[in-house]
């Protein structure tokens, strides 16, 4: 691979002093690129991507971004394999050519390759420590839920407290910029899974009304006063979704359709 010094011989001499010291800690910027040669940061994928308010869901989350990161691994692996056997080819016609020019090109060709190797090798350092950061996270909440793996049944049966605790969080969200009301949007998502609006209203409004007297009294209220309201309403409307789909002479959850061919 080329040294960024070697390209100092046909820059003026100001220039070439300023690429010596580049070159001189150029080392120490690539070894602290590493940290960056990643989508995002951890704490971005624990509490931006897996914001969701159920375990299973995170799970489910997990998943999808171990699954997406593989993929993107498996491409760049497949690229790199092909650049070094790019690379064995061209060093083969080195040794085979005659003329100097044809051997310059191709000698810089090679160190084109390397270097594209070499820049796309910290993407793949990257990509393997975010899937291994997932992995944990993954392991994590299984061995908090006492499992050693979940099922298809396992997750359906998840989802409507998931719903609930989402679509309360969106609703409370809303109505702290809507002096108090749910959007539309919310009352659509309360109706589709069986919860009343006017109910949900009311909860919002209470939770609201208690987090104003505690503000009234000099305590701020805690983050964490919202995580335990939300999982009070997934317990308390737990049931919705079911008597929703008895009215329409529905089954919430098929779970025969889950075992067949299994």
């Amino acid at each position: 691979m080329y040294e960024l010094s070697e390209i100092k011989q046909n820059l003026p001499t100001q220039y070439q002093m300023m690429l010596s010291n580049v070159s001189d800690y150029y080392p120490v910027i690539a070894k602290a690129t590493k940290a960056y040669n990643k989508t995002q940061s951890q704490f971005m994928d624990n509490m931006m991507t897996l914001s969701q308010p159920t375990e299973l869901r995170s799970l489910r989350q997990i998943l999808a971004e171990v699954n997406k990161s593989k993929m993107a691994l498996d491409e760049a692996y497949f690229n790199i394999e092909k650049k070094r056997i790019d690379i064995r080819k061209k060093q083969r016609s080195f040794e085979k050519e005659t003329d100097d020019l044809e051997q310059d090109l191709l000698t810089v060709e090679i160190a084109e390759l390397e270097s594209q190797i070499s820049n796309t090798m910290g993407y793949v350092e990257g990509a393997i420590r975010r899937i291994s950061a997932y992995m944990n996270q993954y392991k994590t909440i299984l061995n908090y839920l006492g499992k050693n793996e979940v099922t298809e049944e396992d997750f359906e049966k998840d989802e409507e407290r998931y719903h609930i605790m989402k679509v309360f969080e969106q609703a409370l969200c809303a109505a702290r910029s809507r002096q108090g009301t749910i959007d539309e949007g919310n009352h659509i998502y309360f109706y589709q899974i069986g919860i009343n609006g006017t109910s949900a209203q009311v909860e919002i409004m209470k939770y609201l009304d208690e987090e104003g007297k505690k503000y009234s009294n000099d305590n701020l209220p805690p983050h964490d006063d919202t995580w335990q309201w939300l999982h009070r309403m997934g317990d308390k409307y737990a049931g919705s979704a079911q008597r929703l789909q008895d009215n329409k002479h529905m089954v919430l959850i098929d779970t025969k359709s889950m075992h067949q061919g299994g």
